[in-house]
């Protein structure tokens, strides 16, 4: 028993999206698993390098960058790591197949995928003191001000660049990952 329209999706065995050639929908993935983490990649770098330094040449009082940054952060965190997750999961795909399919070089999509989630690991490892100090300084700031001990603008402008400069840092494991996804497309980083 056949199921009619569902055999234009699936060539032998192969997903191919309704597309004649297996090959144009494998150059479509590689082409979304490039753009996404690409998009990824910019769209971190935006948060260090435009939204940070807008943050630190507006805000005049320590409470108020808490709670943006706690934003930034906040909208920031809902949207990232499922792009990165994403990316993952097409550079996977594409190297799943290109190794069912028997091509040598299919390792470099998986490795472009790993690369590009290692963001996560970084931030659990690295940024999350930095991230807990300033979660609890906004809360101090929303609960009704911020203790003594807490600092003033000078102390809030620099542990926000600290986190800043961490951020973009961070930034780099999704622009590697889109750099080996681009060399792996056009056979350039092989193993």
């Amino acid at each position: 028993m056949t199921i009619g329209w569902v055999e234009q999706f699936i060539d032998g065995g192969i997903i191919v999206d309704g597309l004649e050639d297996p090959a144009e929908a494998m150059a479509g993935l590689q082409s979304l698993a490039l753009i996404s983490g690409s998009f990824l990649a910019g769209a971190m770098a935006s948060l260090s390098l435009v939204a940070v330094p807008v943050f630190l040449d507006t805000t005049r009082a320590a409470d108020q960058l808490y709670i943006q940054w706690a934003r930034l952060y906040h909208h920031g965190h809902l949207l990232l790591p499922v792009i990165a997750v994403t990316t993952l999961f097409l550079y996977a795909h594409i190297g799943l197949v290109k190794r069912r399919l028997g091509r040598q070089y299919w390792r470099p999509w998986l490795v472009a995928g790993l690369v590009t989630v290692l963001m996560v690991p970084f931030t659990w490892v690295v940024m999350t003191p930095t991230n807990n100090t300033l979660f609890r300084l906004e809360s101090e700031a929303r609960a009704g001000g911020l203790l003594a001990s807490s600092g003033g603008l000078d102390e809030a402008q620099e542990l926000v660049k600290t986190w800043s400069f961490m951020h973009l840092s961070r930034t780099m494991f999704p622009l590697v990952g889109a750099v080996l996804g681009a060399l792996a497309t056009i056979n350039r980083f092989r193993f």
